[in-house]
C-alpha cells in the first residue's frame, strides 16, 4: 500500500516572486535617481495673466489665455513643476488708448517661489500679442430681472418682482457701452411659493473683464398672497366725450365681474373703487348701436366674467 505524501503549503505571491519584485524595485529606483540628477529640456503651457484693471483704460480685444515656454532643469525639480504648475506669464502693458502689440519676454515668465533650479529657456507662442486699449467710461443702466416665481396652488405673487436698486453704473469702453439697454440679473426659478420673497441676487455683466458692474448685485422683494376672487355687482357705467350739449343715459346702468388678486387687495376692493365708462367717441353713427365699456385697470386686480358686455345709450339734450 502507497503511502501518501503530506500536502505542502500554498506559498504567498510575495514569496513566490521577492527576488523579482526587489530586482525591478532597484533597477526603477537606480532609474529614477539617474533621471532625477539629469538636466532636460521640457515645454508646459502656463497661464496668462490678464492685466489689472485701470481707472481710465480698458483692453477691448481677447487675450490669449495661455502661453506655451521652454524650461530646462534637474529632472526631479521638473517632474515637481509639472505636477503643481505654479507659473505665469504677465502682460507688461503700456496703458495708452489706441493699438499696440505686446512682445512677450523670458523676465515676464514667473515660475512660482518653489522653482529656483528651473530656468526658462525661450517663449514658444505666442511671439506677440494684439493690444486694443479705449479710454473707459460709465452709464447708468436700469436693471431687467430674470426671476420666475410660481406660487403654490391658490397662491399669486401681487405685482412685479422689485429691485434695489434698479439701476446700475456700468464702466467700461465707450464702444462696448453704447449698445447696452439694460444689465440682466442672474436667471431664477421659484416654484411652490407660499410666503414674500426677499434676498439678493448676482447681476451679469454682458462682457465679463471688459465690462464692470456697480453693485455687482442687488436686492429683490417679491409680495407672495393667498388667492382670492369676489364678485362686485353695481360697477356704475359712465360715458366719456358725448357731443356737446347732451348727456347720457346708460341701459343697463351697470355692470358686475369677478375680481381676482391678493387677499389683502380684493378683500378691501368695492364697486366703487372700480370705474367703469363707455367712449362714445369710437363711433360715431350711434343709432340702435350697443357699445363695450371699458375698465380702468386697478393694480394688481384682474377682471373676468363681465357681464353684461354691451351697453345702449339714450342722449338728452341737456
Amino acid at each position: 500500500m502507497m503511502q501518501r505524501t503530506p500536502a505542502q503549503p500554498v506559498k504567498s505571491f510575495w514569496q513566490r516572486y521577492k527576488i523579482q519584485i526587489t530586482s525591478a524595485g532597484f533597477a526603477i529606483l537606480i532609474w529614477f535617481l539617474v533621471v532625477s540628477n539629469g538636466i532636460y529640456d521640457y515645454e508646459i503651457t502656463v497661464p496668462v495673466e490678464t492685466p489689472l484693471l485701470q481707472p481710465y483704460y480698458v483692453i477691448t480685444n481677447d487675450l490669449p489665455q495661455h502661453a506655451r515656454i521652454k524650461i530646462r532643469g534637474q529632472g526631479l525639480a521638473l517632474m515637481t513643476f509639472k505636477l503643481f504648475r505654479e507659473g505665469r506669464l504677465e502682460l507688461n502693458v503700456e496703458w495708452k488708448p489706441g493699438e499696440g502689440i505686446i512682445y512677450p519676454r523670458i523676465q515676464d515668465i514667473v515660475l512660482g517661489s518653489g522653482a529656483h533650479s528651473i530656468s526658462v529657456l525661450q517663449i514658444v507662442e505666442p511671439l506677440e500679442i494684439p493690444l486694443f486699449i479705449e479710454e473707459t467710461s460709465s452709464r447708468i443702466l436700469p436693471v431687467k430681472h430674470r426671476i420666475t416665481i410660481k406660487p403654490l396652488p391658490g397662491y399669486t405673487v401681487v405685482g412685479d418682482v422689485r429691485l434695489d436698486p434698479d439701476q446700475v453704473t456700468v464702466r467700461g469702453a465707450h464702444s462696448l457701452l453704447q449698445n447696452l439697454e439694460a444689465i440682466d440679473t442672474a436667471e431664477l426659478l421659484l416654484q411652490k411659493v407660499r410666503n414674500s420673497l426677499r434676498d439678493n441676487i448676482a447681476l451679469i455683466s454682458p462682457l465679463p473683464q471688459k465690462v464692470y458692474l456697480q453693485p455687482s448685485e442687488v436686492h429683490f422683494q417679491a409680495e407672495i398672497q393667498k388667492l382670492m376672487e369676489r364678485r362686485l355687482d353695481q360697477i356704475m357705467v359712465g360715458v366719456r366725450n358725448l357731443p356737446s350739449g347732451y348727456r347720457a343715459i346708460v341701459l343697463p346702468a351697470s355692470l358686475s365681474l369677478v375680481a381676482e388678486g391678493g387677499v389683502n387687495i380684493i378683500s378691501e376692493l368695492g364697486a366703487r373703487d372700480i370705474v367703469a365708462y363707455i367712449d362714445y367717441s369710437r363711433q360715431q353713427d350711434s343709432s340702435g348701436a350697443q357699445f363695450p365699456a371699458y375698465l380702468v385697470p386697478v393694480e394688481n386686480v384682474r377682471y373676468r366674467d363681465i357681464s353684461p358686455k354691451l351697453f345702449k345709450i339714450l342722449l338728452e339734450r341737456e
